[in-house]
Order: structure tokens, then sequence, then C-alpha cells
């Protein structure tokens, strides 16, 4: 018989800190290795690469981690965060300037790629099940693609690269 400790929080001896837990209470990952292409200068969700979190506690805080590897024919991507269908963590407006949550000038004409790394502390304040994902765009209005894990040669050979994405949702208790 296997023995099993369950619990919804541990307290430290010395009590909570002031500022709060911040234990782990769950954790979910999603891994992306196939492509996914865009040449659209809207925002399109990156289909595969979301993972769906619902927190025990509605003082919760989600910290989520996203990585992405990418590559343009020319040109540079930009990434917002979603929750569901609300970009979190984006730019004060300003202007006609996009709002996005990170940019990436990606490599061109490159058997390599470039990174796009988005890590945020999200506050839903409930205890929904929430679907955390990304959303790129190009910036190129020509028929420039925008090409995640994969590099621009796409040559079968053993100098160019396919690659992963993931995005990963934490609870982390207050």
């Amino acid at each position: 018989m296997t023995s099993q400790l369950r619990v919804d929080k541990i307290v430290p001896v010395d009590g909570v800190p002031t500022s709060g837990g911040g234990g782990i209470v769950q954790c979910v990952s999603t891994t992306k290795t196939d492509t996914f292409t865009t040449a659209s200068t809207s925002f399109v969700d990156v289909t595969g690469l979301s993972a769906t979190i619902t927190p025990k506690f509605s003082t919760s805080k989600i910290f989520v981690i996203v990585t992405t590897c990418g590559n343009t024919n020319g040109s540079k991507g930009y990434g917002r965060l979603m929750r569901g269908s609300t970009a979190i963590a984006v730019g004060d407006a300003d202007g006609s300037k996009g709002r996005v949550t990170a940019a990436a000038i990606f490599q061109s004409n490159s058997r390599f790629c470039s990174t796009l790394p988005i890590i945020f502390m999200d506050s839903p304040g409930d205890t929904n099940a929430h679907t955390y994902g990304l959303r790129l765009r190009h910036t190129s209005v020509s028929t420039q693609t925008l090409i995640l894990n994969q590099s621009d040669d796409t040559t079968n050979n053993s100098t160019n690269s396919s690659m992963i994405s993931s995005v990963t949702a934490m609870e982390v208790s207050a």
C-alpha cells in the first residue's frame, strides 16, 4: 500500500511571510513541437500552444512562462500573452503604436532562430479555469512569413533545426 499526503496549503513554522505565501500550489504545461506559420499583420492564436489552469484559491497568482523560438524571412514578430481572449501584460496605449507583450527581431535567411520569452505574474482573482496562450503577428505588409519552431531554411540537412515552444502556468499561493 502506498501512502499519500494531501494538503491544500503548507505554512512555514515561522508563519507566512509578510508579503504573502509564495508556495507553488499546482503547475500545468504544454509543449508545441510542430511548426506554426503566419503572414498575418493582425494577431493570430498560436494553435496548440496554451495551458489551462483552475486556481484553487481566489487569492492566488498565476505565474506564466512562455518560451518560443522563431524565424522570419525578414522583419520582426510581435507577441501578446493571452488569458482567454484578453491580452494581458501589454504596453500602454501610445498613439498608433502596437500594444504587445514582447517583440523579437527574428533572424532572416538563417539556420538559427530568435527567442520570444515572456514571464508574467497574473492575478485573475477567482477560481475559474483560465487558459493562457500566445498570439503572434508579423510586422511586414509584404508576403513575408513568421515561422515558429523552425529555422527559415527548411532544407532537410543536419545544419538546420527544429525547435520547441512551451507555455507553463503555476498557481502561486498568496
